[in-house]
């Protein structure tokens, strides 16, 4: 009961991915942002096989490979639903049989869109044209991805919460925002990545040369002292 889209931005070199669903707290546990790639587990997660598709990935390189450790390690598999995009645009899925229609996947350039309990098979291609065809920054295109589904049809029941997750260059996440309760998590979500974008660059120097961070009353949207 979940439609998700991972993606890579060329110029920047970021990877991230932006999930909703019908049900609270998604961003705890469908989507994991890696080093080289995004990995996804969904239908009925299991947000152990994460840590499983990272590690096949790191050492094989191989967005398939990865996959199919997901798939070896998952419990009652047929439940599940899994993807794998990786730097280099490449990228695998799998739908178990038990998963909820409609459902699938959808590679794009640079993207992947992957549901389950949508409302029509229109919404994925939906959210590969609102990612191949908005501008700026990677967080902003994501977003851009589940609005375009939702306006295509989204899933069966009302949406309740909404995930964002983007990786830079460092080991630590540039965007990591969660809508766990709504009853519009997606336009909530858009709300926080907006208040979000202009402090994020100032948390990346506060987090590698705080000597160097801008205080926080420079920076738009900062409260003094925060």
């Amino acid at each position: 009961m979940t439609f998700a889209i991972g993606g890579i931005c060329r110029q920047t070199g970021q990877l991230g991915c932006a999930v909703t669903t019908s049900s609270v707290c998604v961003g705890a546990r469908c989507g994991r942002v890696g080093k080289d790639c995004v990995v996804f587990s969904q239908a009925r997660t299991d947000p152990t096989l994460h840590g499983v598709g990272l590690a096949a990935h790191a050492q094989s390189g191989n967005p398939e490979t990865a996959l199919w450790a997901m798939r070896d390690a998952a419990v009652a598999v047929h439940w599940r639903q899994l993807g794998v995009l990786d730097r280099s645009g490449k990228a695998a899925h799998y739908t178990g049989a038990s998963c909820l229609p409609t459902c699938g996947a959808t590679v794009g350039k640079d993207c992947l869109a992957i549901g389950n309990y949508l409302t029509n098979a229109k919404v994925l291609p939906a959210m590969i044209a609102g990612f191949e065809e908005t501008e700026g920054p990677l967080a902003a295109r994501l977003i851009a991805a589940l609005e375009a589904g939702l306006a295509a049809g989204g899933e069966l029941d009302p949406l309740q919460s909404a995930a964002l997750l983007v990786y830079g260059e460092h080991d630590f996440a540039y965007a990591d925002l969660r809508v766990d309760k709504s009853a519009t998590p997606i336009e909530h979500l858009n709300d926080l990545w907006k208040d979000w974008e202009p402090k994020a660059d100032s948390y990346v120097i506060r987090t590698l040369d705080p000597d160097a961070a801008v205080p926080s009353f420079l920076v738009e949207g900062h409260r003094q002292g925060e």
